[in-house]
């Protein structure tokens, strides 16, 4: 767990987000979801640390592909799928996925529904090539 310029806020090691507060805890993939969630339920939102927070709301916006350490970076031909704290990339996202797991590191699934957006842009990405 990261803090991340937050009140109560820790980035988990999926790249989710988690609010604690007491016995209270919520968890969302991303700080906008944790936000609403913590504000929905009456709870304080603050910043505590403006440089850190910053920082954490950077990483989160790398973090909109729904996969672990999977963030999408604009190349020369179009962009590149990325895994963080490697040097893996590549223009396909299945593609990288079998590098990844070559090179015995974690593939992992943060959230279902970006997971299932990032594949079908991946997909359509890879049919216009082919197709065009």
């Amino acid at each position: 767990m990261k803090f991340s310029g937050f009140l109560n806020v820790y980035q988990l090691d999926d790249m989710s987000w988690k609010y604690v507060f007491g016995e209270k805890s919520h968890t969302a993939s991303t700080l906008k979801d944790l936000e609403f969630l913590v504000r929905m339920h009456g709870l304080k939102w603050a910043v505590l640390d403006e440089d850190l927070a910053r920082k954490s709301i950077e990483a989160d916006k790398l973090n909109q592909t729904g996969y672990l350490n999977v963030y999408i970076r604009p190349s020369i031909n179009g962009s590149l799928w990325c895994y963080r704290g490697s040097d893996l990339s590549s223009t396909s996202l299945e593609v990288l996925k079998k590098k990844v797991l070559k090179e015995g590191l974690v593939w992992k699934v943060t959230d279902e529904d970006l997971a299932n957006r990032s594949f079908s842009l991946d997909l359509k990405k890879y049919n216009k090539l082919l197709f065009d």
